[in-house]
């Protein structure tokens, strides 16, 4: 297969938060193809997904069928600042109030997941799903997704049974790191949230 191509062969009747997901999947193996070496920090990696080579490239979103979704990074909220914003600007053009979904991005590594403090497994539930449940990220649309950025290399199926609320969900084909979660708020609000768990192992300059 060749991976410079983008392959999106999952289909959907609607073009929901799990669509979005697949697009920027494809983005990933788009970028583990293009790039040497990729900074092992969180915010640069994010950075190589909200940029002008992806996803506000037009001629890629044409390609994954989302030209009419704009990615932003680094969004305030009203009581905190997500990493990508993810809105249909048809949608808000035609008066829809608020048609946005928020995306957390957490690096994880080979470390042993912990409760402590300083273990970035724990920040992935301190400073992520927590900042959902909290409404710190609000969740408009009933679910919003956190996205893990491995830099180590890992079982990660092994690693994410630390994670006790997530259960394996594949909504994306050939892809094994997929889960979703569901919550209840502190203003009882239902929630979904998807996890998406990549592994750039083998480009983080962090060895």
């Amino acid at each position: 297969m060749d991976k410079s191509k983008f392959v999106f062969t999952y289909e959907y009747i609607q073009r929901d938060l799990k669509f979005l997901l697949n697009a920027m999947y494809s983005c990933y193996i788009k970028i583990i193809f293009d790039k040497n070496s990729i900074s092992h920090l969180e915010n640069d990696i994010r950075d190589i997904f909200i940029s002008d080579e992806y996803l506000d490239n037009h001629r890629i979103k044409e390609e994954l069928g989302i030209v009419d979704f704009q990615f932003d990074k680094e969004i305030e909220t009203m009581r905190g600042r997500a990493d990508i914003r993810i809105f249909n600007m048809i949608e808000k053009m035609s008066g829809k109030e608020k048609p946005y979904y928020y995306i957390e991005c957490k690096v994880l590594d080979d470390t042993k997941p912990s409760n402590a403090k300083s273990n970035l497994y724990s920040k992935y539930i301190n400073n992520g799903i927590n900042r959902f449940i909290d409404e710190i990220y609000p969740t408009h649309n009933k679910e919003n997704a956190m996205i893990g950025f491995y830099i180590k290399s890992v079982n990660i199926k092994k690693q994410c049974e630390f994670f006790s609320n997530l259960r394996p969900y594949n909504f994306i084909d050939s892809f094994d790191f997929s889960y979703v979660s569901n919550h209840t708020t502190i203003n009882q609000k239902e929630i979904t949230l998807y996890h998406l768990m990549l592994d750039f192992s083998s480009k983080t300059s962090k060895k």
